[in-house]
């Protein structure tokens, strides 16, 4: 039994609702849908440096990058791109996971990519290569980040600053949660009505983005309860 049992049943249970909750904040506009969608239609474009433009500006529009001397900053696009170019075969090999039967030999390669992309200034990968991988392996990596991911799941935001720490969370959180939810039969066809109908939710392009979804909306409908 996963040790997320309860967060499971709640998201499982309440998915109408925190859906409809994440579309009603209408938090995530402009330029953090457009650059999101884009690097998504630009997986399998010839471009290499056009596609990992996309995925660099969709990082910078949702926050993890800030200007001035505090916050969050990103690594500069040539120290990104140089840690994308030489795990390129993996990544491609990784975009054949199917969650349904992922082996340790699948957690392994993802391992790899995590460890070597570079994102970030600082030395903490959890959050900012689960978004780039959300988007290099969409299919069975979801972005992860403190305030709905970990808050939800754990009651906490802190990350322990230490790249094999923060793998062994990720790598838990994607299979004792993330699979979990999305293998429910449940869950799979509200997803994929949801998916096939992006005019109406346009965040809505994969199953672990659909979860991600949801986890805001569960955020946001504790916020409003509590407020």
């Amino acid at each position: 039994m996963s040790q997320y049992k309860d967060k499971i049943r709640d998201i499982l249970e309440n998915k109408d609702q925190y859906h409809t909750a994440f579309y009603r904040a209408n938090t995530f506009t402009g330029p953090s849908l457009y650059f999101h969608r884009l690097a998504l239609k630009l997986r399998r474009d010839s471009d290499r440096q056009r596609y990992l433009d996309s995925i660099y500006a969709t990082l910078a529009s949702w926050g993890m990058h800030r200007m001035g001397p505090g916050g969050s900053k990103m690594a500069d696009m040539a120290l990104f791109k140089a840690s994308v170019d030489a795990l390129w075969e993996d990544i491609t090999a990784a975009s054949s996971i199917s969650y349904h039967s992922i082996s340790e030999a699948d957690w392994t390669l993802l391992k790899k990519i995590f460890d070597g992309i570079r994102i970030m200034q600082s030395e903490t990968r959890l959050v900012g290569n689960s978004k780039v991988m959300a988007h290099l392996v969409p299919n069975i990596i979801p972005p992860i980040d403190r305030a709905y991911t970990l808050k939800f799941l754990k009651g906490n935001t802190m990350i322990k600053n230490d790249v094999q720490h923060e793998w062994a969370t990720m790598r838990n959180i994607i299979s004792e949660f993330f699979i979990p939810v999305a293998k429910d039969s449940g869950f799979q066809t509200r997803a994929q009505a949801w998916i096939n109908d992006l005019q109406t939710y346009p965040w809505d392009t994969s199953e672990f983005k659909v979860i991600d979804n949801l986890l805001i909306g569960a955020g946001k409908t504790n916020d409003s309860v509590s407020s």
